[in-house]
């Protein structure tokens, strides 16, 4: 096999005929696997666009389509006779962004074969997508809403082998590449995707230092943010706050129900505990009193509220922040 790249495009050269099995319309044998960037707002015909990208590689090829940098996003892994290929656009909070991800198995796999190497791929594309704690609407997602999966194997085979699942070599080889490819390829900012953008961070402290002045620089605290999520302690909270939001909007959580959850509950005090657990971690008492100031700021609409849990966490994160910068600033000893 043969990667080719260029601005907005990467290509894998297959070597011979392969036979295709797709979840985007495709020949059903293919020497190329194509994928093409196009614009965020692309919302053209699939069919012609391919037929298109088809013939300026100038071969049959299986094409996927995704707003990323290309060649940037593109990434490619090999083990035994498995070869993996993909491209990740996981963008949060909305369910936007596109995994596309193609499997090439040197095996004589039958259709039945290629059907369950497929559900493999899936499945540890959906597990990855889980692990990079991406969310759709607020709930666990597996994936994007233009996700598409592709598996290939060489034409010449015998159609002998009828299982590629997770419990064959093959399978385990396959889900291991895809996992990692699709992890590897996730490079978007997990503070975001679990919280607030960090400019939006700042936005929400400055809110918070109009009643209680600090002076302090925007980039003075982003660095203070910055340091307070370099310990896996703090990030092993605002991680817990963020399951515990996607299985309660799940109705997941036994004994709350997803409407009294979205509801915030006054009957769950988990959420304030885990926040007091993080603000008492990074300050002591003095960060739990402040981060009940926070929350009092906060539900005089000084700034938006989060789902249950993250609610909390981001007010004791707020409250850290900010006796950090006090400290450094009138406390310097």
């Amino acid at each position: 096999m043969r990667v080719e790249t260029s601005r907005g495009r990467a290509v894998l050269w297959l070597g011979g005929p392969h036979r295709a099995l797709s979840t985007l319309p495709a020949p059903p044998v293919v020497e190329a696997v194509a994928f093409a960037q196009v614009a965020r707002d692309f919302d053209g015909d699939y069919l012609k666009y391919a037929e298109g990208i088809g013939r300026e590689v100038g071969a049959p090829a299986v094409v996927f389509l995704t707003a990323a940098e290309l060649p940037e996003a593109f990434s490619y892994a090999e083990e035994g006779p498995v070869a993996a290929a993909a491209t990740v656009a996981m963008t949060p909070p909305s369910c936007v962004g596109t995994i596309n991800v193609a499997v090439i198995a040197n095996a004589p796999l039958s259709r039945w074969g290629m059907a369950d190497l497929l559900r493999t791929a899936v499945e540890a594309k959906c597990v990855a997508a889980v692990d990079s704690l991406l969310r759709c609407n607020g709930r666990r997602a597996g994936g994007t809403v233009t996700d598409a999966v592709a598996v290939l194997v060489p034409a010449d085979k015998p159609e002998e082998v009828h299982f590629a699942g997770p419990a064959t070599e093959l399978g385990r080889r396959a889900s291991r590449l895809v996992y990692s490819l699709v992890r590897r390829g996730d490079n978007f900012d997990l503070f975001e995707r679990v919280l607030v953008k960090r400019e939006e961070f700042i936005s929400i402290f400055k809110k918070a230092l109009e009643k209680a002045p600090l002076p302090v620089s925007d980039g003075e605290i982003a660095e203070a943010l910055d340091n307070v999520l370099k310990d896996p302690n703090v990030w092993a909270l605002i991680l817990a706050a963020a399951e515990l939001d996607a299985l309660g909007a799940a109705g997941a959580i036994p004994g709350l129900a997803a409407e009294e959850y979205r509801a915030d509950t006054a009957r769950v005090v988990a959420d304030e505990l885990l926040g007091v657990a993080l603000a008492d971690y990074l300050g002591g008492f003095n960060a739990v009193l402040a981060t009940y100031w926070v929350e009092r700021l906060k539900k005089r609409g000084a700034f938006p509220e989060l789902p249950m849990f993250s609610d909390d966490v981001l007010s004791a994160l707020i409250a850290g922040v900010y006796l950090s910068l006090y400290r450094k600033k009138y406390s310097p000893g």
